[in-house]
């Protein structure tokens, strides 16, 4: 399988910035969260815990220098890194993609994935209040973006397909003018010296078909897909149930990747890039509002990756598949090293690279 190029998807919020002092206290960081975790259940390994108590800082050089190194060693073609643009040039945890601009000595391959969308107060049991709202605005807005992108785009490591800088849109379905945003930014490339803009589109709870012609392909981010879409009716219910109530929401490791591996869903002949998830346990985060998906181990995970690749779906010949996630450690959905399975989740990546 040494045509299949695997991609992480990256959580840059592991360091402080001054918008999150301010929101939840001096010092914050996404691993407050990881740490803020309390076993539900008996067995229930939380606070889950880095290797070696590895809690970097991803506004220092060394750590992102790490995590390239570590991906590279076991088989991470590269990164695709939550980029946060909320309009009017306002960014959010931009360092470590500054960093490793700075840095092309660092080994390795990244793209973007515009996160687009508004920040609320959900950790925690809070009641939804707006942190900073996502804004769109129209070809300023559109060029005012584009500008940056030129900056990252133009690294030798930026991932490209046919001259085609890869971006990944979180939520298509909220962008106004979605159509002439990607035939303006597509245009404008194409001025630059690239072929245009390739566009993956996440098909997730917000949106379960392909949302626009203009978007070049699509990834299913998982588990979200599959626990939205794809479980049975009763499970469904359990669903609203747990939602209701306010309890957490279990579902099974197996029973969703089974699904997973059997689709058959196509999207109008778009080029589908395999979406598949290592775990999930947002408890940290949410508490008895979470949901935990069960019984996950590196070695089921290693056999139902190799059951997806080698199963053929018509439109996903693409050579990316998309993994939830390198680090969404709160979520309870990363490959890097912990203290329960060590390298376990890495090494089966390895594992199917070198087969």
């Amino acid at each position: 399988m040494k045509n299949i190029k695997f991609l992480a998807i990256h959580l840059p919020a592991y360091h402080r910035i001054p918008e999150n002092d301010e929101w939840w206290g001096e010092g914050f960081t996404e691993w407050n969260n990881v740490k803020s975790g309390i076993p539900l259940y008996k067995g229930h390994w939380q606070p889950i815990i880095p290797l070696n108590a590895y809690y970097y800082d991803l506004s220092k050089t060394e750590d992102i220098k790490n995590q390239f190194e570590t991906a590279e060693k076991y088989g991470i073609y590269g990164f695709i890194f939550y980029h946060y643009w909320f309009g009017n040039g306002k960014m959010l945890f931009e360092n470590p993609i500054r960093i490793i601009l700075e840095h092309p000595e660092f080994s390795g391959n990244f793209c973007l994935c515009w996160a687009n969308e508004t920040w609320v107060t959900t950790w925690h049991g809070r009641k939804p209040q707006t942190l900073l709202k996502q804004e769109y605005g129209g070809v300023d807005e559109w060029e005012s973006h584009l500008q940056y992108f030129l900056k990252v785009f133009a690294d030798k490591r930026y991932i490209k397909i046919d001259n085609k800088p890869v971006l990944y849109i979180y939520k298509p379905c909220e962008i106004p003018d979605y159509n002439g945003m990607v035939d303006y930014l597509d245009s404008r490339l194409k001025q630059e010296g690239y072929n245009g803009i390739y566009i993956v589109e996440y098909i997730s709870s917000k949106n379960r078909e392909l949302y626009s012609i203009k978007s070049s392909a699509v990834t299913e981010f998982e588990p979200l897909y599959t626990t939205f879409f794809d479980i049975s009716k009763a499970n469904l219910f359990k669903r609203f149930l747990c939602k209701k109530f306010k309890c957490v929401d279990y579902q099974n490791y197996d029973k969703l990747w089974k699904y997973n591996i059997k689709r058959k869903r196509t999207y109008s002949g778009k080029p589908i890039q395999r979406g598949c998830f290592v775990g999930w346990d947002n408890s940290a985060r949410k508490g008895k509002e979470s949901m935990i998906v069960k019984d996950s181990t590196p070695e089921k995970f290693g056999k139902y990756l190799k059951l997806l690749l080698n199963n053929h779906r018509k439109d996903s010949d693409s050579e990316f598949v998309v993994i939830n996630a390198w680090n969404e450690w709160s979520e309870g959905a990363y490959l890097e090293p912990d203290e329960k399975n060590k390298f376990g989740y890495l090494e089966k990546i390895r594992e199917l690279t070198e087969e």
